[in-house]
Formats: structure tokens, sequence, C-alpha cells
């Protein structure tokens, strides 16, 4: 896995790429380890299966972003800790599925 920060350059160019100009060359946003908020923010409004998994952390603003997320699936099982505020944020989250560790469902569990 790469090692990096997920900017708000790279969100973009993946929005537009899924939007369809580039479909077939999106690049796989789970070889991030980090998310820059204002890139959490854009993400947030992709109304689709958002796979997150290499992230292995989240600020409190961008698991609020994540949060707000459209689409139906939101994976973070890369996660291992998540502080309170963005345990909270992420137990708000309206999709079908959002994938996280055991560990970090319980924390999740004492906000809904």
């Amino acid at each position: 896995m790469r090692e990096g920060i997920l900017t708000l350059d790279v969100a973009e160019e993946w929005l537009a790429a899924k939007s369809g100009y580039a479909a077939d060359e999106v690049s796989d946003l789970s070889q991030y380890t980090g998310i820059d908020d204002s890139a959490a923010e854009s993400l947030s409004k992709y109304e689709d299966e958002l796979s997150l998994g290499g992230l292995t952390e989240l600020s409190d603003a961008a698991a609020e972003s994540l949060s707000k997320h459209q689409g139906e699936y939101l994976k973070l099982d890369g996660l291992t800790e998540l502080s309170d505020s963005a345990a909270e944020s992420l137990s708000k989250y309206q999709g079908d599925y959002l994938g996280l560790s055991e560990e970090l469902e319980e924390q999740l569990a004492k906000y809904r």
C-alpha cells in the first residue's frame, strides 16, 4: 500500500473520473493512509460506494464530513482508533453500510 495523504486535488480528479470521462482510469482511494479535511468534504457528496479502507487516521472534521456521505456504502476498516468526537459524527451516518472494525463499531454504538 502506498502511504500518503488524499488531498482535495486527488479527490476532485477521482470524482471527475468517476463521473464518466475516464472511469476506467480511476485510481484506488484505498491506497491513502490519511485524508485532508477538504478532500473528505468533497468526497462526502459522492452518491455511490466509497472505499477508503486504507485510512489509518481521521480528523474530527473529516469524520464529520464523511458522516454526511450520500452513498449507501462507506468503507473505513483501516482505522484502528477514533476520537470520541469523530465516533459521534460517524454514528450519524445514514447509508446502508459503514465498514469499521469491531472495536470501532462498539465505540460508535455509544452514540446511536
